[in-house]
Protein backbone atom coordinates (compact mmCIF):
# COMPACT_ATOMS: atom_id res chain seq x y z
CA UNK A 1 0.00 0.00 0.00
CA UNK A 2 3.02 2.54 0.92
CA UNK A 3 4.67 1.58 -2.32
CA UNK A 4 1.34 2.16 -4.61
CA UNK A 5 1.20 5.82 -2.44
CA UNK A 6 4.57 6.38 -2.82
CA UNK A 7 4.04 6.06 -6.70
CA UNK A 8 1.11 9.04 -7.13
CA UNK A 9 1.48 11.91 -7.81
CA UNK A 10 1.35 15.08 -5.76
CA UNK A 11 -1.24 16.03 -7.58
CA UNK A 12 -3.36 12.73 -7.08
CA UNK A 13 -2.19 11.88 -3.60
CA UNK A 14 -3.82 15.62 -2.56
CA UNK A 15 -7.16 15.09 -5.04
CA UNK A 16 -7.68 11.63 -2.85
CA UNK A 17 -6.55 12.91 0.46
CA UNK A 18 -8.93 16.03 0.46
CA UNK A 19 -12.14 13.41 -1.02
CA UNK A 20 -11.28 11.15 2.31
CA UNK A 21 -11.32 14.22 4.16
CA UNK A 22 -14.72 15.57 2.36
CA UNK A 23 -16.29 12.21 2.26
CA UNK A 24 -15.77 11.08 5.68
CA UNK A 25 -17.21 14.62 6.73
CA UNK A 26 -20.34 14.29 4.55
CA UNK A 27 -20.56 11.11 6.21
CA UNK A 28 -20.42 12.48 9.60
CA UNK A 29 -22.50 15.26 9.20
CA UNK A 30 -25.12 12.77 7.01
CA UNK A 31 -25.39 10.49 10.07
CA UNK A 32 -25.77 13.50 12.37
CA UNK A 33 -28.47 15.20 10.65
CA UNK A 34 -29.96 11.79 9.63
CA UNK A 35 -30.56 11.46 13.83
CA UNK A 36 -31.38 14.82 14.59
CA UNK A 37 -34.06 14.86 11.92
CA UNK A 38 -35.65 11.22 13.18
CA UNK A 39 -35.57 12.68 16.97
CA UNK A 40 -36.64 16.26 15.98
CA UNK A 41 -39.71 14.46 14.35
CA UNK A 42 -40.51 12.51 16.24
CA UNK A 43 -40.39 14.89 19.35
CA UNK A 44 -42.39 17.16 17.10
CA UNK A 45 -45.11 14.27 16.83
CA UNK A 46 -45.17 13.80 20.22
CA UNK A 47 -45.88 17.77 20.85
CA UNK A 48 -48.72 17.76 18.30
CA UNK A 49 -50.38 15.28 20.23
CA UNK A 50 -50.04 16.04 23.74
CA UNK A 51 -51.36 19.57 22.29
CA UNK A 52 -54.13 17.84 21.47
CA UNK A 53 -55.14 16.44 25.08
CA UNK A 54 -57.02 19.43 26.71
CA UNK A 55 -60.29 17.45 26.86
CA UNK A 56 -59.07 14.86 28.62
CA UNK A 57 -57.29 16.76 30.88
CA UNK A 58 -60.22 18.69 31.32
CA UNK A 59 -62.23 15.76 32.18
CA UNK A 60 -59.71 14.37 34.62
CA UNK A 61 -60.11 17.93 36.37
CA UNK A 62 -63.49 17.22 36.89
CA UNK A 63 -63.16 13.76 37.87
CA UNK A 64 -60.66 14.79 40.65
CA UNK A 65 -61.29 14.45 44.21
CA UNK A 66 -59.88 17.19 46.09
CA UNK A 67 -60.75 14.81 49.61
CA UNK A 68 -59.52 11.74 47.22
CA UNK A 69 -56.79 12.94 45.36
CA UNK A 70 -55.09 10.71 42.44
CA UNK A 71 -58.29 9.58 41.11
CA UNK A 72 -58.46 6.45 42.98
CA UNK A 73 -61.70 5.20 41.02
CA UNK A 74 -59.11 4.51 37.91
CA UNK A 75 -56.74 2.56 39.50
CA UNK A 76 -56.96 -1.03 38.05
CA UNK A 77 -59.63 -0.28 36.05
CA UNK A 78 -58.55 -0.19 32.72
CA UNK A 79 -62.21 -0.14 31.24
CA UNK A 80 -63.41 2.95 33.22
CA UNK A 81 -59.93 4.94 31.79
CA UNK A 82 -60.36 3.39 28.21
CA UNK A 83 -63.86 5.01 28.41
CA UNK A 84 -63.04 8.25 29.70
CA UNK A 85 -60.69 8.16 26.35
CA UNK A 86 -63.41 7.84 24.31
CA UNK A 87 -65.61 10.26 25.47
CA UNK A 88 -63.35 12.76 25.98
CA UNK A 89 -61.39 12.39 22.77
CA UNK A 90 -63.68 11.51 19.30
CA UNK A 91 -61.77 9.50 17.15
CA UNK A 92 -61.75 12.15 14.92
CA UNK A 93 -59.75 14.63 16.68
CA UNK A 94 -57.21 11.69 18.42
CA UNK A 95 -54.09 12.43 16.83
CA UNK A 96 -53.84 10.45 13.49
CA UNK A 97 -57.34 9.22 14.00
CA UNK A 98 -60.44 8.50 11.50
CA UNK A 99 -63.85 7.32 12.66
CA UNK A 100 -64.66 4.29 11.12
CA UNK A 101 -67.10 4.11 8.31
CA UNK A 102 -70.38 1.83 9.33
CA UNK A 103 -69.46 -1.63 8.04
CA UNK A 104 -72.48 -2.99 6.07
CA UNK A 105 -73.65 -6.48 7.64
CA UNK A 106 -76.76 -7.88 7.70
CA UNK A 107 -78.43 -5.60 9.93
CA UNK A 108 -78.22 -2.75 7.87
CA UNK A 109 -80.40 -4.72 4.74
CA UNK A 110 -83.94 -4.52 4.59
CA UNK A 111 -85.97 -7.13 6.27
CA UNK A 112 -88.36 -9.31 4.94
CA UNK A 113 -91.94 -9.04 6.16
CA UNK A 114 -93.00 -10.65 9.64
CA UNK A 115 -89.40 -10.94 10.20
CA UNK A 116 -88.13 -8.93 13.11
CA UNK A 117 -84.84 -6.79 12.98
CA UNK A 118 -82.06 -7.39 15.30
CA UNK A 119 -80.25 -4.37 16.93
CA UNK A 120 -76.97 -4.08 15.28
CA UNK A 121 -73.63 -5.39 17.35
CA UNK A 122 -71.78 -2.65 18.96
CA UNK A 123 -68.42 -1.87 17.80
CA UNK A 124 -65.97 -0.02 20.02
CA UNK A 125 -64.13 3.01 18.52
CA UNK A 126 -60.83 2.06 16.66
CA UNK A 127 -57.75 3.55 18.30
CA UNK A 128 -55.37 4.00 15.74
CA UNK A 129 -52.76 5.67 17.65
CA UNK A 130 -52.61 3.00 20.22
CA UNK A 131 -53.51 5.17 22.85
CA UNK A 132 -54.69 2.67 24.88
CA UNK A 133 -50.98 1.07 24.93
CA UNK A 134 -49.36 4.43 25.05
CA UNK A 135 -50.83 6.38 27.72
CA UNK A 136 -50.68 6.34 31.32
CA UNK A 137 -52.34 8.85 33.86
CA UNK A 138 -49.66 9.72 36.93
CA UNK A 139 -50.29 11.31 39.85
CA UNK A 140 -48.59 14.71 40.97
CA UNK A 141 -45.35 12.38 41.91
CA UNK A 142 -45.00 10.89 38.77
CA UNK A 143 -46.74 7.45 40.37
CA UNK A 144 -49.02 5.28 38.02
CA UNK A 145 -52.14 5.49 38.07
CA UNK A 146 -53.90 3.96 35.04
CA UNK A 147 -53.59 3.47 31.34
CA UNK A 148 -50.45 1.62 30.18
CA UNK A 149 -47.33 0.77 31.87
CA UNK A 150 -44.02 1.84 30.29
CA UNK A 151 -40.56 3.36 30.39
CA UNK A 152 -41.80 6.95 31.16
CA UNK A 153 -37.76 8.07 30.37
CA UNK A 154 -38.86 7.53 27.22
CA UNK A 155 -42.21 9.25 26.75
CA UNK A 156 -43.68 12.86 27.07
CA UNK A 157 -44.99 14.53 30.12
CA UNK A 158 -47.63 16.95 30.17
CA UNK A 159 -49.27 18.09 33.65
CA UNK A 160 -52.64 18.05 34.33
CA UNK A 161 -53.57 21.87 36.66
CA UNK A 162 -56.21 23.01 38.46
CA UNK A 163 -57.50 26.72 38.31
CA UNK A 164 -55.31 27.65 40.78
CA UNK A 165 -52.92 26.60 38.95
CA UNK A 166 -51.59 23.25 40.95
CA UNK A 167 -50.37 20.33 39.22
CA UNK A 168 -52.91 17.61 40.31
CA UNK A 169 -51.13 14.94 37.98
CA UNK A 170 -49.36 13.81 34.40
CA UNK A 171 -50.50 12.58 31.22
CA UNK A 172 -48.01 10.61 29.85
CA UNK A 173 -47.70 9.25 26.75
CA UNK A 174 -44.95 7.04 24.36
CA UNK A 175 -42.95 8.52 21.95
CA UNK A 176 -44.48 7.38 18.29
CA UNK A 177 -42.04 5.78 16.04
CA UNK A 178 -41.22 6.86 12.63
CA UNK A 179 -43.21 4.40 11.39
CA UNK A 180 -46.53 5.02 13.19
CA UNK A 181 -48.14 6.48 10.66
CA UNK A 182 -47.73 6.34 7.07
CA UNK A 183 -48.00 9.92 6.51
CA UNK A 184 -45.64 11.12 8.97
CA UNK A 185 -43.01 8.19 7.78
CA UNK A 186 -43.76 9.41 4.37
CA UNK A 187 -42.79 13.06 5.35
CA UNK A 188 -39.39 11.80 6.87
CA UNK A 189 -38.66 9.71 3.48
CA UNK A 190 -38.82 12.89 1.80
CA UNK A 191 -37.06 14.81 4.10
CA UNK A 192 -33.98 11.92 4.29
CA UNK A 193 -33.88 12.25 0.45
CA UNK A 194 -33.55 15.76 0.09
CA UNK A 195 -30.34 15.99 2.49
CA UNK A 196 -29.13 12.49 0.47
CA UNK A 197 -29.10 14.86 -2.56
CA UNK A 198 -28.25 17.84 -0.72
CA UNK A 199 -25.43 15.98 0.71
CA UNK A 200 -24.71 14.62 -2.75
CA UNK A 201 -24.35 17.61 -4.62
CA UNK A 202 -22.02 19.09 -1.93
CA UNK A 203 -19.77 15.77 -2.38
CA UNK A 204 -19.94 16.45 -6.03
CA UNK A 205 -19.04 20.46 -5.91
CA UNK A 206 -16.25 19.28 -3.58
CA UNK A 207 -14.50 16.57 -5.78
CA UNK A 208 -14.72 19.73 -8.90
CA UNK A 209 -13.09 21.76 -6.41
CA UNK A 210 -10.66 19.62 -5.00
CA UNK A 211 -9.25 18.66 -9.03
CA UNK A 212 -8.89 22.14 -9.85
CA UNK A 213 -7.13 23.07 -6.28
CA UNK A 214 -4.88 19.91 -6.58
CA UNK A 215 -4.38 21.33 -10.61
CA UNK A 216 -3.32 24.62 -8.93
CA UNK A 217 -1.05 23.22 -7.00
CA UNK A 218 0.77 20.60 -9.46
CA UNK A 219 1.03 22.89 -12.10
CA UNK A 220 3.55 25.27 -10.79
CA UNK A 221 5.12 22.38 -9.09
CA UNK A 222 5.71 20.50 -12.73
CA UNK A 223 6.70 23.70 -14.43
CA UNK A 224 9.54 23.61 -11.42
CA UNK A 225 10.23 20.12 -12.18
CA UNK A 226 11.44 20.47 -15.44
CA UNK A 227 12.86 23.53 -15.11
CA UNK A 228 15.51 21.83 -12.54
CA UNK A 229 15.46 19.42 -14.68
CA UNK A 230 16.92 21.90 -17.74
CA UNK A 231 19.54 23.61 -15.05
CA UNK A 232 21.09 19.79 -14.25
CA UNK A 233 21.48 19.76 -18.15
CA UNK A 234 23.61 23.40 -17.75
CA UNK A 235 20.89 25.19 -19.17
CA UNK A 236 21.77 27.99 -17.36
CA UNK A 237 19.51 30.67 -19.57
CA UNK A 238 16.75 29.33 -18.51
CA UNK A 239 14.25 31.55 -16.53
CA UNK A 240 10.66 30.89 -15.52
CA UNK A 241 7.55 33.10 -15.98
CA UNK A 242 6.13 34.39 -12.51
CA UNK A 243 2.10 33.90 -12.51
CA UNK A 244 1.69 34.45 -9.15
CA UNK A 245 2.32 36.36 -6.05
CA UNK A 246 1.89 33.34 -3.45
CA UNK A 247 4.71 31.07 -2.28
CA UNK A 248 5.00 29.25 -5.56
CA UNK A 249 5.77 32.82 -7.02
CA UNK A 250 8.32 33.37 -4.43
CA UNK A 251 9.52 29.75 -5.17
CA UNK A 252 10.06 30.25 -9.03
CA UNK A 253 11.38 33.58 -8.28
CA UNK A 254 14.33 31.91 -5.92
CA UNK A 255 14.60 29.50 -8.94
CA UNK A 256 15.05 32.53 -11.41
CA UNK A 257 17.80 33.59 -9.07
CA UNK A 258 19.55 30.41 -8.49
CA UNK A 259 19.86 30.34 -12.27
CA UNK A 260 20.93 33.48 -13.11
CA UNK A 261 23.55 32.81 -10.40
CA UNK A 262 24.38 29.31 -11.68
CA UNK A 263 24.42 31.32 -15.28
CA UNK A 264 27.06 34.17 -13.89
CA UNK A 265 29.16 31.07 -11.68
CA UNK A 266 29.65 29.09 -15.08
CA UNK A 267 30.74 32.41 -16.96
CA UNK A 268 33.05 33.47 -13.76
CA UNK A 269 34.45 29.65 -14.20
CA UNK A 270 34.95 30.08 -17.58
CA UNK A 271 37.23 33.33 -17.22
CA UNK A 272 38.80 32.21 -14.19
CA UNK A 273 40.13 29.00 -15.87
CA UNK A 274 41.52 31.24 -18.91
CA UNK A 275 42.51 33.88 -16.80
CA UNK A 276 44.67 31.57 -14.71
CA UNK A 277 46.44 29.46 -17.96
CA UNK A 278 47.02 32.88 -18.91
CA UNK A 279 48.70 33.94 -16.01
CA UNK A 280 50.28 30.83 -16.00
CA UNK A 281 52.00 30.67 -19.27
CA UNK A 282 54.08 33.99 -18.96
CA UNK A 283 56.42 32.47 -16.65
CA UNK A 284 56.76 28.74 -18.01
CA UNK A 285 56.96 30.51 -21.73
CA UNK A 286 60.18 33.01 -20.19
CA UNK A 287 61.08 29.70 -18.21
CA UNK A 288 61.48 27.49 -21.67
CA UNK A 289 62.99 30.14 -23.84
CA UNK A 290 65.75 30.96 -21.25
CA UNK A 291 66.19 27.13 -20.96
CA UNK A 292 66.57 26.67 -24.32
CA UNK A 293 68.73 29.06 -25.41
CA UNK A 294 70.85 27.46 -22.95
CA UNK A 295 70.35 24.26 -24.41
CA UNK A 296 71.36 25.80 -28.08
CA UNK A 297 74.34 27.60 -26.52
CA UNK A 298 72.94 31.14 -27.27
CA UNK A 299 72.81 31.98 -23.61
CA UNK A 300 75.54 30.85 -21.02
CA UNK A 301 74.14 30.18 -17.76
CA UNK A 302 75.61 33.10 -16.01
CA UNK A 303 74.45 35.26 -12.87
CA UNK A 304 72.28 36.99 -15.41
CA UNK A 305 70.49 34.32 -16.66
CA UNK A 306 70.08 32.37 -13.30
CA UNK A 307 68.32 35.41 -11.76
CA UNK A 308 65.88 35.65 -14.54
CA UNK A 309 65.22 32.19 -14.23
CA UNK A 310 64.58 32.83 -10.58
CA UNK A 311 62.25 35.35 -11.13
CA UNK A 312 59.73 33.51 -12.96
CA UNK A 313 59.93 30.75 -10.77
CA UNK A 314 59.41 33.10 -7.64
CA UNK A 315 56.90 34.58 -9.81
CA UNK A 316 55.13 30.90 -10.66
CA UNK A 317 55.25 29.56 -7.22
CA UNK A 318 53.51 32.78 -5.81
CA UNK A 319 51.01 32.78 -8.53
CA UNK A 320 50.19 28.59 -7.64
CA UNK A 321 50.52 29.54 -4.05
CA UNK A 322 47.83 32.42 -4.54
CA UNK A 323 45.45 29.86 -6.70
CA UNK A 324 45.75 27.14 -3.72
CA UNK A 325 44.81 30.17 -0.89
CA UNK A 326 41.83 31.13 -3.27
CA UNK A 327 40.80 27.06 -3.67
CA UNK A 328 41.09 26.59 0.06
CA UNK A 329 38.93 29.90 0.76
CA UNK A 330 36.23 28.58 -1.23
CA UNK A 331 35.98 25.02 0.56
CA UNK A 332 35.64 26.89 3.61
CA UNK A 333 39.28 26.20 4.90
CA UNK A 334 40.87 29.67 4.82
CA UNK A 335 40.57 30.89 7.98
CA UNK A 336 41.00 27.95 10.45
CA UNK A 337 42.86 29.02 13.61
CA UNK A 338 41.30 31.56 16.07
CA UNK A 339 42.86 33.38 18.34
CA UNK A 340 42.55 37.00 20.34
CA UNK A 341 45.34 39.17 18.89
CA UNK A 342 46.47 43.28 19.54
CA UNK A 343 45.37 44.15 15.86
CA UNK A 344 47.25 47.63 16.68
CA UNK A 345 50.20 45.58 17.54
CA UNK A 346 50.06 43.50 14.17
CA UNK A 347 49.58 46.61 12.28
CA UNK A 348 52.62 47.90 14.09
CA UNK A 349 54.76 45.05 12.89
CA UNK A 350 53.60 44.73 9.12
CA UNK A 351 54.45 48.37 9.12
CA UNK A 352 57.56 47.50 10.46
CA UNK A 353 58.36 45.28 7.74
CA UNK A 354 57.08 47.15 4.71
CA UNK A 355 59.15 49.85 5.71
CA UNK A 356 62.60 49.29 3.94
CA UNK A 357 61.01 48.36 0.75
CA UNK A 358 58.36 51.29 0.77
CA UNK A 359 61.62 53.61 1.20
CA UNK A 360 63.72 51.94 -1.14
CA UNK A 361 60.69 52.99 -3.42
CA UNK A 362 60.99 56.75 -2.48
CA UNK A 363 57.70 57.00 -0.26
CA UNK A 364 57.13 57.51 3.40
CA UNK A 365 55.03 55.15 5.39
CA UNK A 366 52.95 57.28 8.46
CA UNK A 367 51.61 55.22 11.19
CA UNK A 368 48.45 56.02 13.74
CA UNK A 369 47.59 53.06 15.65
CA UNK A 370 44.93 53.08 18.33
CA UNK A 371 46.43 50.86 21.44
CA UNK A 372 44.68 47.62 23.13
CA UNK A 373 41.98 46.84 19.60
CA UNK A 374 42.17 43.31 20.98
CA UNK A 375 40.33 41.17 18.52
CA UNK A 376 39.11 37.49 17.93
CA UNK A 377 41.07 36.60 14.77
CA UNK A 378 43.26 33.95 12.63
CA UNK A 379 46.43 35.93 13.15
CA UNK A 380 48.21 34.58 10.32
CA UNK A 381 45.39 35.34 7.79
CA UNK A 382 45.25 39.17 9.17
CA UNK A 383 48.97 39.69 9.18
CA UNK A 384 48.80 38.33 5.15
CA UNK A 385 45.87 40.66 4.77
CA UNK A 386 47.84 43.97 5.67
CA UNK A 387 51.08 42.85 4.00
CA UNK A 388 48.90 42.04 0.88
CA UNK A 389 47.35 45.83 1.43
CA UNK A 390 50.82 47.80 2.38
CA UNK A 391 52.25 45.86 -0.80
CA UNK A 392 49.63 46.76 -3.25
CA UNK A 393 50.03 50.33 -2.30
CA UNK A 394 53.34 50.47 -2.39
CA UNK A 395 53.15 48.65 -6.11
CA UNK A 396 50.62 51.45 -7.15
CA UNK A 397 51.91 54.58 -5.49
CA UNK A 398 54.08 56.85 -7.62
CA UNK A 399 57.31 58.69 -6.06
CA UNK A 400 57.09 60.97 -4.36
CA UNK A 401 54.40 59.92 -2.09
CA UNK A 402 53.26 59.10 1.50
CA UNK A 403 51.34 55.78 2.17
CA UNK A 404 49.80 56.31 5.89
CA UNK A 405 48.51 53.31 7.69
CA UNK A 406 45.58 53.96 10.83
CA UNK A 407 43.72 51.22 12.94
CA UNK A 408 41.05 52.49 15.04
CA UNK A 409 37.44 51.79 16.60
CA UNK A 410 34.77 54.11 16.56
CA UNK A 411 31.85 52.05 18.13
CA UNK A 412 33.88 49.23 20.29
CA UNK A 413 32.06 47.03 18.24
CA UNK A 414 34.47 46.77 15.22
CA UNK A 415 38.01 48.02 14.36
CA UNK A 416 38.67 50.19 11.28
CA UNK A 417 42.08 49.48 8.99
CA UNK A 418 42.66 51.93 6.68
CA UNK A 419 45.89 52.75 4.63
CA UNK A 420 45.70 56.06 2.35
CA UNK A 421 48.24 56.56 -0.17
CA UNK A 422 48.70 60.32 -1.71
CA UNK A 423 48.92 59.22 -5.48
CA UNK A 424 47.59 57.20 -8.94
CA UNK A 425 43.21 56.69 -7.66
CA UNK A 426 42.13 54.67 -10.14
CA UNK A 427 38.22 55.86 -11.78
CA UNK A 428 35.26 54.93 -10.42
CA UNK A 429 34.64 51.70 -12.80
CA UNK A 430 37.81 50.55 -11.99
CA UNK A 431 37.61 50.82 -8.40
CA UNK A 432 34.22 48.26 -8.49
CA UNK A 433 37.01 45.56 -10.26
CA UNK A 434 39.76 45.90 -7.94
CA UNK A 435 39.09 43.08 -5.92
CA UNK A 436 38.21 40.62 -9.30
CA UNK A 437 40.47 37.77 -10.02
CA UNK A 438 43.20 38.93 -12.01
CA UNK A 439 42.18 42.08 -12.59
CA UNK A 440 45.14 44.84 -13.40
CA UNK A 441 44.73 48.48 -14.50
CA UNK A 442 47.67 48.42 -15.60
CA UNK A 443 48.94 44.92 -17.01
CA UNK A 444 52.40 46.47 -18.04
CA UNK A 445 52.75 47.40 -14.91
CA UNK A 446 51.95 44.71 -12.50
CA UNK A 447 53.54 41.87 -14.20
CA UNK A 448 56.97 43.58 -14.11
CA UNK A 449 56.55 44.33 -10.16
CA UNK A 450 55.52 40.37 -9.60
CA UNK A 451 52.34 40.90 -8.83
CA UNK A 452 50.09 37.65 -10.03
CA UNK A 453 46.40 39.97 -9.72
CA UNK A 454 44.96 37.58 -7.28
CA UNK A 455 46.24 39.65 -3.86
CA UNK A 456 43.24 41.83 -3.39
CA UNK A 457 40.86 39.14 -4.23
CA UNK A 458 42.62 36.71 -1.45
CA UNK A 459 41.71 40.35 0.72
CA UNK A 460 38.44 40.14 0.12
CA UNK A 461 37.91 36.67 1.25
CA UNK A 462 40.22 36.66 4.07
CA UNK A 463 37.79 40.01 5.46
CA UNK A 464 34.23 37.86 4.44
CA UNK A 465 36.33 34.48 6.46
CA UNK A 466 35.54 36.94 9.78
CA UNK A 467 32.77 38.40 8.55
CA UNK A 468 33.78 41.37 7.97
CA UNK A 469 33.90 44.53 4.85
CA UNK A 470 36.28 45.94 2.92
CA UNK A 471 36.04 48.95 -0.10
CA UNK A 472 38.06 50.80 -1.97
CA UNK A 473 37.13 54.81 -1.42
CA UNK A 474 39.16 57.98 -3.29
CA UNK A 475 41.50 58.83 0.18
CA UNK A 476 41.53 62.78 1.28
CA UNK A 477 45.53 62.48 0.65
CA UNK A 478 44.49 62.15 -3.23
CA UNK A 479 45.09 58.49 -3.87
CA UNK A 480 42.84 55.59 -3.20
CA UNK A 481 42.14 54.29 0.68
CA UNK A 482 41.27 50.88 1.35
CA UNK A 483 39.18 50.75 4.11
CA UNK A 484 38.93 47.35 6.60
CA UNK A 485 36.07 46.63 9.21
CA UNK A 486 36.15 43.50 11.50
CA UNK A 487 34.42 42.95 14.19
CA UNK A 488 36.41 42.40 17.16
CA UNK A 489 34.38 39.64 18.33
CA UNK A 490 34.08 36.42 16.57
CA UNK A 491 30.19 35.86 15.22
CA UNK A 492 29.48 31.83 15.34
Amino acid sequence: MNKMWSKLSIGKKLFIAMMITVIAVVIFIAVLITFSMRAGFINYILQAELDRFDPLIEALVIRHDPSNPGWPELKDNRRQFSEIIRQAIPPAERPGGQPKPPRQSENNQPRRNGEQSRPPRRTGPSDPMSLGRRMAVLDKNQNFIAGARFDYSNSGLRAIPDANGQILGYISIVKPGANDNASNAIFLKDQLRVLGLTLFMALLLSAIAAYLLARQFTKPVERLVSGTDALSKGEYDLRLEKTSEDEFGNLVEQFNKLAAQLSAQEKAERQWMSDTSHELQTPIAVLRAEIEAMQDGVRNADKKTLSTLHQSVTRLSALVKDISQLSNAREGRLVVNWTREDISDMAAQAAQKAHGLIEDAGLILETDLQDGLMAECDAMRVGQLLDNILTNARRYTHAPGTIKLSVKSDDKKHVIIRVDDSNNCPSEPARKKLFDRFYREDQSRARASGGSGLGLSICKLIVEAHNGEIMAEPSTMGGLAMIIKLPLERKK
